[in-house]
């Protein structure tokens, strides 16, 4: 699709999965706004774009009502309209069940599903003017459990997959919600230490790929190609597609 004209804005922009999606989008024409919470990472990640003229950032925490409006604003103010929010920001930690913290509890939520929404929120007004579309990212956490302790992200993940069908219902017909794109997105910084239920594995990457039918991890640009495709797919909304090597098809 040829996106010339358009404006897109990418919470969590600054690397990863969102710094893919904002390239993709940026390369077929569109003005592209990376949000995230470090000022530093997102002028490296803007200059890593080029097409200056058409790249700005924003530097705003969505996991606060009031960063979700600064990160929507700035898109606006920027470049006259919205057309396209994805709403990638995430993180993720685990703890046994008994381990958890509320403050563990509230960081996994208000990143996620608090921040989904609110930047939802935010950007409906323009989003409906453009008639423009929402992608939201979750996770296949949002599908199907996970082993090692992941009770707050995967409740934070399963708000997203249901809140995206509930947006998809409220901004209709002016605004579609194609979304979520479900990937395995934190298997990009997996580790022993830092995954729950493979600390006894020597190698933890290699131990998870081989549950994945694929036998592969997913590269953030296949996600990107992902997002465009949903962006750009105008009989599509309150959809999930699943981008995971096949993890939502078969249990090791």
């Amino acid at each position: 699709m040829d996106w010339d004209g358009r404006v897109v804005l990418v919470t969590g922009g600054s690397r990863g999965i969102g710094l893919a999606t904002a390239k993709r989008f940026c390369d077929g024409g569109a003005s592209v706004v990376i949000a995230g919470r470090s000022e530093e990472a997102l002028a490296a990640a803007a200059v890593s774009l080029g097409h200056e003229e058409r790249v700005a950032a924003v530097a705003a925490d969505v996991g606060t009502v009031a960063g979700c409006y600064a990160a929507v604003d700035g898109a606006v103010t920027t470049f006259g309209r919205l057309d396209v929010l994805f709403t990638n920001a995430g993180s993720y930690e685990s703890a046994p069940l008994g381990e958890v913290t509320e403050d563990m509890w509230d960081r996994t939520v208000d990143t996620h599903l608090k921040g989904t929404f609110f930047c939802v929120q935010a950007a409906a007004g323009a989003l409906r003017t453009a008639r423009g579309c929402v992608v939201t990212m979750a996770s296949d956490a949002g599908l199907l459990g996970c082993r090692g302790g992941w009770a707050a992200y995967c409740a934070a993940m399963g708000g997203v997959v249901n809140l995206t069908r509930q947006l998809a219902a409220d901004l209709a017909p002016e605004v579609r919600v194609p979304g979520p794109v479900g990937t395995d997105h934190l298997y990009a910084d997996l580790s022993a230490d830092s995954y729950g239920g493979f600390e006894g594995a020597a190698d933890a990457v290699e131990a998870v790929t081989q549950t994945l039918p694929l036998r592969r991890i997913i590269e953030p640009d296949e996600v990107a190609r992902a997002v465009c495709f949903l962006a750009g797919l105008e009989a599509m909304t309150g959809s999930v597609l699943s981008v995971d090597a096949g993890t939502t098809i078969a249990l090791p």
